[in-house]
This record gives C-alpha cells, sequence and structure tokens, in this order.
C-alpha cells in the first residue's frame, strides 16, 4: 500500500490526502500527550504542596495546644502522627510515598515513553522528506537519460541511483506508515488508559488520606458546632451574666461562682483518664446553647424552657420554639454537637 502511494506521489509530485492526514492526526495526538504530560506534573506539585500544608498545620497545632490544656496534648499528638503518615516523602509506606511511586510508574514513566517515540518519530518523518526529495532527483536524472543507450554509463548510473533511493524510502516510508497505522488503531484506547489511570491514582490519594485522618477522629462526633460558637453568641451569653449580677447580693454572686467552677471542672474532669469523679449537679440549661437561641431573637423563658425539654439540644430547641412543639429525637441521634 506504501509503495503504490508513493508511486503516485512521484507520477503527481502531489501529497497522498491520506498519508498527509494520518501525519496531522499524529501531531494533534502528539500535542495532546505533551500536555497531559505538563498537567500530570501540575497535578503532582500541587498533591505536594497539599501534604506540606497539612503536616506544617499539624505540627503548628501540636505545638500550640501543648501550651493550653494537658488535656490536648493527646490529640494534638495524634493529629501530627497522621499528617505524618499522610506527608512524610522519606517514609516508604506513606500516602505521598505510594502516591509517587504510583505516579512514576503508571503515569509519568508511560508518557515519557510515548513522548520519546513520538520524537523518534518526527525524526523519521524528517529524514523521510530527505528520502522523497533525493528519490525524486533520482527518477528525474533517469528521466533525462530516457534517451541514452543501456549501455551508456550515465543512464546506468542513474538507474542504479534510482533503485537505491527507491529501497531505502520504501524502507523508512514502510515503518513511519506502519507507526502512524498503530498510533491512530489505537489512540483512543491510550488516552482512556491515561484518563481512568489518572481518576484511580487521584481516588487512591484522596482515600488513603482520608483513611489516615479518620483514625484520630473522636468515636462520636460530639463537639460543638463553630456556629454556636459565634461572638454573637457569646455576646448575649456576656450580657446575660452581666444582668443577673446586678439583681443578686454578693453572697448569692459567689455562690453562683462556685457552682459555676464546680461545673466547669466536673466537665473538665470527663476526659481525663484516672482523674477522681466529682458528683455533677441537676441538669441545667447549657449558658451557650441559651446565648445562641437568644441571639436569634428568641425570648429567654420559652428558650430555656426548649433546651430543658431537648436536653440542651440547640438545633431540636429552636424547632420546638418554631413549631411550638418539641421535635422528637433522641439525644443521641441530634445534630453534630
Amino acid at each position: 500500500m506504501a509503495l503504490r502511494v508513493e508511486e503516485r506521489w512521484l507520477q503527481n509530485d502531489v501529497p497522498d490526502p491520506v498519508f498527509t492526514g494520518m501525519v496531522e492526526d499524529f501531531k494533534s495526538f502528539d500535542e495532546v500527550m505533551k500536555t497531559w504530560s505538563e498537567k500530570l506534573e501540575l497535578f503532582v506539585h500541587g498533591v505536594h504542596e497539599l501534604t506540606s500544608g497539612v503536616q506544617s498545620l499539624s505540627e503548628g497545632l501540636a505545638e500550640e495546644l501543648k501550651r493550653q490544656d494537658r488535656m490536648f496534648i493527646s490529640e494534638g499528638c495524634r493529629l501530627r502522627e497522621a499528617a505524618q503518615q499522610i506527608a512524610r516523602r522519606d517514609a516508604p509506606h506513606s500516602v505521598i510515598a505510594k502516591f509517587n511511586r504510583n505516579v512514576e510508574f503508571n503515569m509519568a514513566t508511560p508518557l515519557k515513553d510515548h513522548l520519546e517515540n513520538h520524537e523518534q518519530l518526527r525524526q523519521q518523518l524528517e529524514k523521510r522528506e530527505l528520502c522523497l526529495t533525493a528519490l525524486k532527483d533520482a527518477l528525474q536524472q533517469v528521466e533525462l537519460c530516457e534517451g541514452l543507450t543501456e549501455a551508456d554509463l550515465r543512464k546506468r548510473l542513474a538507474q542504479d541511483e534510482f533503485r537505491a533511493s527507491k529501497v531505502t524510502f520504501n524502507k523508512l516510508n514502510r515503518h513511519i506508515f506502519e507507526w502512524l497505522y498503530v498510533l491512530e488503531e489505537h489512540r483512543g484506547d491510550i488516552m482512556d488508559s491515561c484518563l481512568q489511570t489518572l481518576k484511580y491514582l487521584q481516588y487512591d490519594f484522596f482515600s488513603s488520606a482520608a483513611h489516615a485522618v479518620s483514625n484520630v477522629l473522636p468515636e462520636q462526633m460530639s463537639f460543638r458546632p463553630m456556629t454556636d460558637m459565634l461572638p454573637e453568641c457569646l455576646q448575649a451569653q456576656v450580657e446575660e451574666k452581666l444582668n443577673l449580677s446586678e439583681d443578686i447580693e454578693a453572697a448569692d454572686a459567689r455562690e453562683i461562682f462556685v457552682q459555676r467552677l464546680l461545673q466547669r471542672l466536673v466537665s473538665e474532669n470527663k476526659d481525663r483518664p484516672g482523674a477522681p469523679a466529682l458528683s455533677t449537679p441537676a441538669t441545667q440549661v447549657d449558658p451557650l446553647s441559651l446565648s445562641c437561641l437568644l441571639s436569634h431573637g428568641f425570648e429567654e423563658g420559652p428558650a430555656r424552657r426548649a433546651l430543658r425539654k431537648t436536653m440542651n439540644d440547640t438545633q431540636a430547641a429552636m424547632e420546638w420554639l418554631l413549631a411550638g412543639e418539641p421535635t422528637t429525637r433522641s439525644s443521641e441521634g441530634g445534630p453534630l454537637r
């Protein structure tokens, strides 16, 4: 097939549209592979920046928590260990080390091999143009010697040169044609393989990193949402305490202060292993929850009743106030606290 194509080229002196189209498709495919290789480098660089940020954040938090309270030291250390499990490049089993190995073996090296092969193919296409020019020149010399006899040395040399040029050109042209044909046939498979492999690499990295962090999460999501800790909620609590202190005697104020201090010590004692148990007072309205409801414009009396009915569940108390009836949710099934 390639021989017949080149014979038409030599006769008509015009490029064959089929072969030209294959060359253009190859150049387009080569540009796509180059773009993917560049984007892969950016993605890997971004992942490294992300892991560095995770490690820097955990290190900073762990150091700061050491200075705040003993109950946070363990949590800070666990968070730092999780970050190191993600971001330590020198640890062979860390998430980033595994990611680097997978990217290098499954994406970077195959893309590099394809691009190197494309570069060789482009060089062969340039060499092919030179061989085609030499073949045309040899054919022209043969045509100029048509009036000479077969025994003429010039005609024999021209014919020998033409045959040698034709063998060289056909050998190179057949090799290039087969490569272009194979690349055009499998171009979709190569691109799909790159795409699916990249998606798997992303999934494997993020899922492994999430698994490392999940190991340091509390068994129950018992923390208070940041929306309940807004300054306006705290301001409402401060104003409530200030207004209360204006209406009570000094002795009563001291008694209330002692009671609040005991409540705080009891709350902190729960999270300290080996600490002696302290007697807890009767369930009372949570000041922060009350402040949050007051900041939303609810009356203090109904807000207190709502919190008592819902066991200090801020969201449930708000729904109770809005609906005028208690919500039927258990204390274990409330929102994230």
